[in-house]
């Protein structure tokens, strides 16, 4: 294990797993799960700050987020940062089109204390080709993801810093209901992003987000303190970020 953060060191097992109905595993029945335990090699917890992975490191691994934050960035030339993704638990990452002989295009970074579930990537391709339902969940994750990094892209080229922003805090907002198991009404959640992170997310400056959350808060569409988010109107906020909400509760139909 990776440098321990503080969680207990039991491995879980995939069919008492609290966020496998939000991961790669959903499909399966509660008898076949045990599946995804044959192919696992490590449960590993790593402290906030510590790397998962590396831009141009060979791609060995992938994972699923069984606790905490994480995100993935790609460095820039010139020192700078572009944060691609935050990884919520039951998010599955790391895996690239070149899974074989590839290298990493971005790196992987603990926000939080994390929990993985850790997957050899030959075992990933293996499995898939094993499991059908797998190979399908998969199918569907991809184009997922390929969907929110087309909406980054709108972000960063056509909406404004207050949109930008307004956008990233819904998607959140959304990702992190889908968590519970009584989503509706909730109006607070926790969200441990710096200002910093936020900036480097929307492509802004640190005090570009500063007033932008200002703003935002001023007229009353979300307020950012002390590591909770609070949206006291989904649909205005929606509105705000020029974008329907439903591509954030679309759930697969397996």
């Amino acid at each position: 294990m990776n440098g321990h953060s503080g969680f207990e060191a039991a491995t879980i097992h995939c069919p008492e797993c609290p966020v496998r109905r939000l991961a790669l595993f959903q499909p399966l029945d509660p008898g076949e799960v045990s599946i995804a335990e044959a192919f696992r090699t490590e449960f590993r917890h790593l402290k906030p700050g510590n790397a998962i992975f590396r831009q141009g490191e060979d791609i060995k691994e992938v994972y699923t987020l069984h606790e905490g934050w994480a995100y993935l960035y790609q460095n820039l030339v010139d020192g700078g940062r572009q944060i691609l993704r935050v990884i919520l638990p039951g998010d599955f990452f790391g895996f690239q089109v070149d899974m074989g002989d590839g290298v990493r295009i971005y790196s992987a970074q603990a926000l939080t204390a994390v929990a993985l579930c850790v997957f050899p990537a030959a075992n990933i391709l293996k499995m898939v080709r094993e499991h059908v339902e797998l190979g399908i969940r998969l199918i569907w994750m991809t184009a997922h993801d390929e969907a929110v990094a087309y909406e980054q892209v709108v972000s960063l080229g056509r909406r404004t810093a207050r949109e930008r922003v307004a956008y990233l805090l819904l998607d959140l907002f959304h990702r992190l209901r889908l968590r519970q198991r009584n989503p509706e009404g909730i109006r607070t959640v926790d969200l441990p992003l710096t200002q910093e992170l936020i900036a480097d997310i929307c492509g802004l400056t640190q005090i570009h987000v500063n007033r932008t959350l200002k703003s935002l808060r001023n007229d009353n569409l979300l307020e950012l303190k002390g590591g909770k988010l609070y949206v006291p109107d989904v649909d205005l906020l929606a509105c705000e970020a020029k974008h329907s909400h439903s591509v954030f509760t679309k759930r697969p139909m397996l």
